[in-house]
């Protein structure tokens, strides 16, 4: 099943701000510091998780445990305990799991994205095709409801000079991605220049 980028890119960077926020505690040296980056990883298991990125998952469910063992006392990477310098180990570990978890959905979100902007590159040509064939009708009001956008995308996969690249876009993106980015489109082809 191809994923709704479109969701998935707000959910991620809704976890991207919320590991800022955590940062921002790292920063301030904050006394919940502990408790905020647990939240953190714990809404970011769950999120991918609802995903279905097991991958990720797990990797995020490592991260957590490495910081839960240096909450205990032990090197999460030596398996030792720590009697010297506790709390500077552990604020290193909790640096390294905010590091690594935050990369984890930059990279994720940068990828959703390129999917997103190489779509509307795929899709823009199809638009212009259709528009120089008559083949939009721009509706009296002006406005783009989804049933609208649905036909006029039914439409594309049907007609002979449209359909092979709506049909190679199809196999890559969510078709409400598509609508979402032939919305945009089209009312990008509608503004008024100047």
């Amino acid at each position: 099943m191809i994923p709704f980028l479109h969701d998935r890119l707000q959910k991620l960077q809704h976890l991207l701000e919320r590991s800022s926020a955590t940062l921002v505690k790292y920063n301030h040296l904050d006394l919940d510091l502990a408790a905020a980056l647990t939240a953190c990883l714990d809404e970011a298991i769950g999120a991918y998780r609802a995903l279905d990125r097991t991958d990720v998952e797990n990797k995020l469910l490592a991260l957590k445990a490495q910081y839960v063992t240096a909450q205990h006392g032990v090197h999460p990477f030596r398996l030792e305990p720590v009697l010297n310098q506790r709390r500077a180990m552990q604020r290193t570990i909790a640096l390294h799991v905010l590091q690594e978890s935050a990369q984890q959905v930059r990279s994720d979100c940068l990828h959703d994205q390129q999917m997103l902007s190489q779509g509307r590159v795929d899709l823009g040509p199809i638009v212009l095709h259709a528009f120089s064939k008559g083949l939009i009708e721009v509706p009296q009001d002006g406005s783009w409801d989804q049933k609208r956008l649905e036909e006029l995308w039914h439409r594309l996969l049907r007609e002979p000079e449209t359909q092979l690249a709506a049909r190679q876009l199809a196999t890559k993106l969510n078709s409400l991605d598509i609508l979402l980015l032939l919305e945009e489109l089209v009312a990008l082809v509608l503004a008024p220049s100047g």
